[in-house]
């Protein structure tokens, strides 16, 4: 049976959970920020037909930080998940259990392909060739509308000490996804703010961090004091088209020192 209408999904990125939820990084109360944003996507998007975790899920990795997370989104929605590069894959599998991990998922008439691009004890990112060869065969075995979501994006968003710490192939990646006409877009996290672009036909879409923001344009390391945590909302139509809108949460605020 053909998808009768656009599918919701709500993408949750860079929470950065300890394992004690009163815990603060960086002066952050990162639990009662993850609650606010988590709250207001929640009010608005009551039933999504998922929920996109695009990794930096667990600061200090801890079993206890994945077990939270998942007693916060209970009954929302299915949860699909990728780690990012402060995360530690085993562990957000056994103690988050998600719907949807990383590899190819059928949502609707839409194929969604989640990628692992954490490189253990480093904060950029690889995907790496035998992803990439799994990623290519997918593509090619389908004409279905495709959603690629990888934590580091593969284009550089003009952030500069931040795109240091991008996809090491992430050329090798755009060469592939140049090849996939059936890519409408990249859904990504690590960066901390929010992009929208046309990339070779396809939309990078980057996402506020559920916690502080990284201001865009900056040479250095400077938090984004300005700008709320925030999260996406996107809707996938049968006919293949992608819509998508960032929503700011200005209540996640009381929980920055």
């Amino acid at each position: 049976m053909r998808q009768a209408r656009p599918l919701t999904l709500v993408q949750l990125t860079d929470p950065h959970l300890l394992a004690d939820p009163a815990g603060r990084l960086h002066g952050w109360r990162v639990a009662a920020a993850f609650d606010a944003v988590a709250a207001a996507a929640r009010t608005r998007f009551p039933h999504p037909d998922a929920l996109l975790l695009t990794g930096d899920l667990v600061h200090d990795e801890s079993g206890a930080g994945y077990r939270w997370l998942a007693s916060r989104l209970r009954g929302w929605a299915p949860v699909f998940a990728i780690p990012g590069n402060h995360d530690d894959p085993a562990t957000l599998t056994a103690a988050l259990r998600p719907d949807a991990g990383v590899g190819e998922t059928r949502l609707g008439d839409w194929r969604l392909h989640l990628l692992d691009s954490r490189m253990p004890g480093r904060d950029d990112g690889r995907v790496g060739p035998a992803q990439r060869a799994r990623l290519q065969a997918a593509l090619t075995a389908t004409d279905k509308p495709a959603l690629v979501v990888v934590h580091h994006p593969p284009v550089a968003v003009g952030t500069a000490w931040i795109d240091a710490l991008g996809l090491t192939d992430g050329e090798a990646l755009r060469a592939l996804l140049r090849q996939g006409p059936t890519v409408r877009g990249v859904v990504a996290g690590h960066v901390h703010q929010a992009v929208d672009r046309c990339v070779d036909g396809w939309r990078l879409l980057t996402t506020p961090a559920t916690c502080r923001q990284f201001r865009p344009g900056s040479r250095d390391f400077a938090e984004d004091r300005r700008r709320a945590p925030g999260y996406r909302a996107l809707r996938l139509y049968p006919d293949g088209r992608l819509t998508s809108r960032v929503f700011r949460v200005p209540a996640a605020l009381a929980a920055r020192g």
